[in-house]
């Protein structure tokens, strides 16, 4: 009896550690992003480009408000409906742009793009984009890995032989390119962040929806709002 009560107090006690352990690793996840994200100071979080960088910018919209962002992005998933809020709110006359975050790697957030072109040119992106996310956050699927991107995409009703086709088109190259150009000319290593109107460069440092506040006031008046 006294040696069920020992494995019963050795099971409780393990149990407890493990749910500390994981309360006290979701503190510090959540206590560095409202103190190291939500926090930093506008020199840290919002930068100007010259008017010369303006002008050789790679980014076609002039007026323009574009997230760079990635499927492996876990700020960028859960952003999903205030972004959908700024988009409504857009004035007239210009632009709300997802950019995939681009480069030459095949590891890290850009290893996705490819997928992100491909399904941008063949027009369904937006309504498999919630998808994406899961597979790469939640379920830690590598959708970069072209067996595994088969699966999910059959999983997803999509046409794997048309994806595969659409994937080497001349649309879905010009796209990738693209965004490897707007990524390395502003720098970007981080997601998401927010160009806009060619010349800022955003992180969030206020929640929404006053950071769209900030965006909108960016595009518009080509000034920062207050905390």
């Amino acid at each position: 009896m006294s040696t069920e009560k020992n494995m019963f107090r050795s099971k409780g006690f393990f149990i407890g550690y493990t749910l500390l352990v994981i309360l006290i690793s979701s503190l510090i996840t959540t206590a560095y992003f409202h103190y190291f994200v939500l926090n930093q100071d506008e020199q840290e979080t919002l930068f100007a480009v010259s008017n010369s960088e303006v002008k050789n910018s790679p980014i076609k919209d002039d007026k323009s408000i574009i997230e760079i962002f990635s499927y492996g992005c876990h700020y960028c998933a859960i952003n999903e409906e205030n972004i959908a809020k700024l988009e409504d709110r857009m004035p007239e006359g210009s632009r709300f742009i997802r950019l995939h975050i681009s480069n030459d790697k095949t590891t890290g957030l850009g290893r996705f793009a490819p997928i992100f072109a491909t399904l941008s040119v063949m027009g369904i992106e937006a309504q498999h984009r919630a998808s994406a996310y899961k597979a790469v956050i939640e379920d830690n699927i590598d959708l970069s890995d072209n067996s595994k991107l088969e699966v999910w995409l059959t999983a997803n009703g999509i046409d794997v032989a048309k994806y595969q086709q659409a994937s080497q088109s001349a649309d879905v190259k010009e796209l990738i390119a693209y965004m490897a150009a707007v990524t390395e000319y502003y720098n970007v290593n981080a997601t998401p962040t927010f160009i806009v109107g060619k010349k800022w460069i955003a992180l969030q440092d206020r929640k929404f929806p006053a950071f769209s506040d900030n965006l909108l006031s960016l595009l518009e008046h080509d000034k920062a709002l207050e905390k």
